[in-house]
């Protein structure tokens, strides 16, 4: 049984591309490019999630750059990267969405206690990663910290008379 373990990915930059050539622009720059609205797609650490018709966010890893041929703005979301087996535990005490058929290539824009937030199973290994604006990372950084506190507190107990 992995440890639940909550970190910040630092090595993603984020940005938000948006326009009719958005699109083509992805595919020219040889980026992933989801099909279907509110799905998402990685290749190379390149994160790509389609918000809307022509709309798309974009985390790229290290100084790669974004697309040159559209609308793009910087983006200052913090990156939560959650690994280990009590990850939906840690989620079910923060957010009312059913994450039991929550698998890997799953994308999803929901209320994490009370912040917004879009939530992506990393393909290779599962890790859940979780986007939320520059000003409440730290709110759900100390209260996932909280939580994971707890939930080993609960593992380890056995329960009974001392």
């Amino acid at each position: 049984m992995a440890a639940l373990t909550v970190t910040q990915r630092r090595d993603l930059s984020g940005y938000l591309i948006t326009g009719p050539g958005s699109a083509a622009a992805l595919d020219a720059d040889g980026l992933p490019r989801p099909r279907e609205q509110l799905a998402a797609a990685e290749q190379d650490g390149a994160l790509v999630a389609r918000t809307g018709a022509d709309e798309y966010l974009l985390f790229l890893p290290g100084d790669r750059q974004p697309p040159a041929d559209c609308w793009c703005f910087s983006r200052a979301d913090r990156v939560l990267a959650v690994r280990g087996d009590d990850w939906r535990e840690l989620l079910a005490r923060v957010c009312q969405y059913d994450f039991r058929h929550f698998g890997p290539g799953d994308w999803l824009m929901a209320s994490l206690a009370g912040v917004n937030a879009w939530l992506y199973r990393t393909q290779e290994d599962g890790t859940l990663l979780v986007g939320v604006s520059d000003g409440f990372h730290r709110y759900l950084e100390d209260l996932f910290s909280d939580l994971v506190c707890e939930l080993d507190d609960s593992a380890t107990y056995e329960g009974g008379a001392s």
